[in-house]
């Protein structure tokens, strides 16, 4: 079943909250940034949201965090923000200490989209200009949110009309136990090798082994088992993930799991966050976002997340719960 409510009105437009909900979850989604307002399960002691969210359009850009989105055209960072393709340079939106993050100034994940439902799927559309933030090529673009029992499905697909980069990616905080601190949430990821990455979180060119380092969730462990030896810093790496099986994330105290599968090459494993989580006295969240490798099209070696003109392209990012 899907619902349509009004969520705001932002820029003198109304913002909508898509409700897609069955007998034990729903999950909420703003045709405003393509973000997931919450996903709301309910166990045996009680309904537990699992998101980190908000309830108005202005919370969410003034928080900074892409809470919820759909970010893209390219999740992640491009060095310098520019690119060569086929021998002609690009210069992007510069947002982030000279490099473009998560599409430039006005991504998709601030974007107003056109809405279609059918059944249980919602279907969001956007089109992205030839020349948009510096990106090649009018882009259209499609993400679908698809609710069939315990497993959430996003799909993106996109066509241009010339070659052009496209790698989106959904930038959800999650909080298994639906509310606090998620040092004690339990992580798995599906990875042995990460890569390694200068101050300004721009890969160096290679990959390099998580054995023996605090990033390695290739077994369970609390979030906050090993952030002490970060040194200072927080859990912001790109993982190089081995098969669609990505992660897998437990709520130590709600029960709840969950599992992640995905086509696309990396998992982008963040913490740390100003974002209080919604109708709660403030908590915190993790991010597990697939995509390509950060600034993959600037480095020999990592595959480059090419849109050839004419070509349709899909990728998906699939979620599985557990619970009692």
């Amino acid at each position: 079943m899907i619902t349509k409510t009004l969520f705001d009105v932002y820029e003198g437009k109304k913002v909508h909250l898509y409700t897609i909900s069955n007998a034990e979850i729903s999950v909420g989604i703003l045709d405003f940034g393509g973000i997931l307002n919450f996903i709301k399960i309910k166990t045996s002691g009680g309904e537990k949201n699992i998101l980190l969210g908000y309830d108005c359009v202005q919370a969410y850009l003034q928080c900074g965090g892409y809470v919820g989105a759909t970010v893209g055209r390219v999740a992640n960072r491009i060095a310098g923000a520019k690119f060569c393709l086929d021998g002609k340079e690009y210069k992007l939106s510069p947002n982030e200490n000279g490099n473009c993050l998560h599409g430039g100034v006005l991504g998709f994940d601030k974007r107003f989209y056109a809405a279609e439902t059918k059944d249980d799927a919602l279907a969001l559309f956007l089109v992205s200009d030839d020349g948009d933030m510096g990106f090649p090529g009018t882009l259209k673009f499609k993400a679908e949110f698809i609710l069939e029992g315990r497993t959430f499905t996003i799909k993106y697909s996109g066509v241009s009309d010339k070659t052009t980069l496209f790698s989106p990616t959904c930038h959800a905080y999650f909080n298994m136990n639906g509310g606090g601190d998620v040092m004690g949430n339990l992580l798995k990821i599906n990875a042995d090798s990460y890569t390694p990455a200068d101050s300004f979180l721009i890969p160096l060119g290679k990959k390099a082994s998580v054995g023996n380092t605090p990033l390695d969730f290739t077994s369970f462990k609390a979030i906050g088992a090993d952030y002490a030896k970060l040194g200072g810093g927080t859990y912001d790496h790109n993982y190089c993930l081995k098969e669609e099986f990505a992660a897998a994330a437990v709520g130590e105290e709600s029960g709840i799991s969950m599992k992640i599968f995905t086509d696309f090459p990396g998992l982008q494993f963040y913490v740390g966050n100003p974002c209080a989580f919604k109708g709660k006295g403030g908590g915190s969240g993790f991010c597990l976002e697939p995509q390509y490798y950060p600034d993959a099209v600037n480095a020999e070696g990592f595959e480059a997340p090419l849109l050839p003109a004419g070509t349709e392209k899909m990728y998906s990012i699939r979620y599985q719960f557990s619970f009692t």
